[in-house]
């Protein structure tokens, strides 16, 4: 048996990890034009990668009132964060489809479970389904 230059530990001890360092959060926007921008980016990156996000997720992250962000997002952009939402969806999936990808891998890339919420969100934006 090799030679050790370390003690044994008594039994039930343990090593402690090294420290987890996580980067500096981004500062929060200082106008609300630029919040909106950042919400904005974030909504849109969330749906095109088939990830769920919600309004008061976006709002707390931007320092606001979940309802004053909603107000703002529609002012500055004439809809909702939701329907924002929706509309990247279905024009991701419009894309996955021109692609030739089946119904069932489109849902599953834009965050459904089932391809029927697929072809209802598509309805529902007037994107025809092939």
């Amino acid at each position: 048996m090799p030679f050790s230059t370390t003690a044994p530990r008594p039994p039930g001890s343990f090593t402690p990890l090294p420290r987890l360092v996580l980067p500096a959060p981004p500062p929060i926007p200082r106008t609300t034009p630029e919040r909106m921008l950042v919400a904005r980016e974030r909504i849109r990156a969330a749906a095109e990668a088939g990830q769920r996000v919600r309004s008061y997720e976006v709002a707390l992250d931007l320092d606001l009132s979940e309802f004053h962000f909603a107000r703002q997002f529609r002012a500055a952009f004439g809809r909702s964060p939701h329907v924002y939402y929706d509309e990247v969806r279905a024009e991701r999936a419009r894309v996955l489809l021109g692609e030739g990808l089946g119904e069932g891998e489109v849902a599953r890339r834009v965050g459904f479970r089932r391809p029927a919420e697929l072809r209802a969100l598509l309805a529902k934006r007037g994107v025809a389904s092939t």
